[in-house]
This record gives structure tokens, sequence and C-alpha cells, in this order.
């Protein structure tokens, strides 16, 4: 068999799969970091003003939305894999493991207890994998002022359970919530752990209920040169 037919046998066997969006719209007034810029949609040409096509003009921060956080987000000096335009291909598409997490209230911080009791009942995370974990603060986004408890007290993972996960040498780590240290952490400590051993990571991701214990998941930064981080399309596969 050739390494084509080979493809087209790992996609094939795919195709009974359930894909799953995981990524918020991006609409004006959705909510923001204080200090980032906003999202905008401004019209630039309209059918209705009888121009011949229709096209807008977006203005946003690189942490808009659903997105990823490269590591020059907070490591003032790295090498390899820096920005988010030279994040390896390969680590944007494989297993995930989702730790539901529900029970933690506002600014609670998670534990390495939380991730070894999980792997206890579905498996070990493995070298390579993605960690997602659902806090279910996804269901609190919204627009304007109705979105505001999106951003208060959200909760979020403490140094040592980032440390667990780098140790484990997983790809990536993402939450539902509005950041990966919970609201009043102080010194940003999983940002540090996590992005200064080049573990990628997502926030604002949605939908995380929909997702079994392992799925397939894809996450497309856009190639941003010297982009601290960028909006993605995050999406999952799931038998």
């Amino acid at each position: 068999m050739s390494d084509g037919d080979s493809v087209v046998e790992a996609f094939a066997s795919l195709a009974d799969a359930d894909w799953v969006d995981l990524t918020h719209t991006l609409e004006e007034d959705i909510p923001s970091v204080p200090t980032h810029a906003r999202y905008g949609h401004t019209l630039y040409q309209s059918y209705e003003y009888g121009d011949p096509a229709c096209h807008y003009r977006i203005s946003m921060g690189e942490h808009s939305g659903t997105h990823m956080d490269a590591p020059l987000h907070f490591v003032p000096d790295g090498e390899a894999h820096y920005d988010i335009a030279s994040v390896p291909l390969d680590r944007l598409v494989g297993r995930t493991a989702t730790i539901e997490v529900t029970d933690l209230g506002p600014d609670d911080r998670l534990t390495v207890d939380h991730v070894t009791e999980w792997e206890a009942e579905h498996g070990d995370v493995e070298a390579g994998d993605r960690v997602l974990f659902r806090f279910g603060w996804d269901e609190r986004w919204d627009t304007g002022k109705a979105g505001q408890a999106f951003y208060e007290d959200w909760p979020g993972l403490s140094r040592e359970a980032a440390e667990y996960l780098t140790d484990r040498d997983v790809t990536m780590v993402g939450t539902d919530a509005f950041a990966i240290d919970a609201a009043r952490a102080e010194g940003f400590p999983a940002h540090y752990e996590l992005l200064g051993n080049e573990t990628y990571i997502l926030e604002n991701l949605a939908n995380l209920s929909a997702l079994p214990p392992f799925s397939l998941l894809f996450t497309f930064p856009l190639k941003i040169a010297a982009g601290s981080g960028s909006p993605i399309r995050a999406v999952a596969l799931v038998e």
C-alpha cells in the first residue's frame, strides 16, 4: 500500500465520526481582556449600497475569542517554536483528553489530584497528548453586559497541576474559562510553567461537554509573524 493509500484509508476510517465545534463565534461585544483590543467588524462594501461585493474590515487582538497562546505571550526569550507562526503543524492535531472539573467554583484551583483521579478511571495522559479542562465556564459566554460573568472569578490550574502536565510532555493545555490561570492567581504561574516548556495554551473553548474522555482535536491558528497568539477554529472528531 502506498503512502497516499494509507492517508486515504485513515481518513475513510473517520467518515462515521462526528465533528464538534469547540469555537465561540467572533462577534462584536464578546468578552475581552480590558487591556486587549476588542473585536470589531466594520462594513466596507455592501450590496445594499450598490457595491459589486460584500466586504468587512476585521480588527481584534491576538487573544480574541477562542485562541491559542504561543510562548512569546509570557516568555521574553525563546528559541524554536517561539511565536505563533512557528508552531509545528504536527502539534496542531492529535489525541486529546477532556477532563471534567465542573465541581470547581469561582477562582478555585485545579490540583494534581483532579488529573490523577481522572487517569485512574479513564487511562493515563501520555506524552504528546493535549489536555482540555471543562469547568463549564463557557455557559457564561455572551455578548455585552450579559457576558461580564465570563471574566469574573473564573477557576484555573494550580502551579502544581501545570508542572504535572509539563512533566508528562503534553503538547497543549486548554480551558473553557477566560484564562488558564485562575482569576486571582498571582504571577500567572500556569502560564509561565506551560509556555516556558513549549506547551501551548488554548483558552475560551466551547462545547467541551460534547467530548468523551478521548477525542481527536484540530486547532489551527493564523500564521502571524512574531505573534504572541492567535484566534483559532478548534474542532474535535468524536466516534
